[in-house]
């Protein structure tokens, strides 16, 4: 049986890493803000909140932010009642390293 081997050396593979976390990462932030605009947009343009008050919501879930959940009706366009910032912490998670490995890669001086 032939094994088929990866187009690019070992090495190479492991330097597309960060890449890959970033741009995931970034992608499950980006997802986390339009689900937080979907949420809380209906809250602001309704006055309930000022938009610092609800982008506070982007990152925690307590005090005032679970209040307005509570208070949600079931009446949302797509039938969005809560909002969760676990997804926008898991998107930072990701992409936090990726930047960092990233960072470190570049500055270590390359083998000539």
């Amino acid at each position: 049986m032939r094994r088929f081997a990866s187009a690019a050396p070992p090495r190479r593979r492991w330097r597309t890493w960060p890449a890959v976390l970033v741009g995931l990462g970034c992608a499950v932030v980006l997802a986390a803000v339009a689900w937080w605009a979907l949420v809380f947009g209906i809250v602001v343009d309704a006055g309930v909140l000022s938009l610092r008050e609800a982008g506070l919501c982007l990152v925690d879930s307590s005090g005032l932010c679970r209040a307005i959940a509570e208070l949600c009706t079931r009446d949302h366009p797509f039938g969005i009642r809560v909002y969760s910032p676990e997804l926008l912490w898991v998107g930072l998670a990701m992409a936090g390293p990726g930047l960092m490995i990233g960072a470190l890669a570049a500055a270590r001086p390359r083998a000539a």
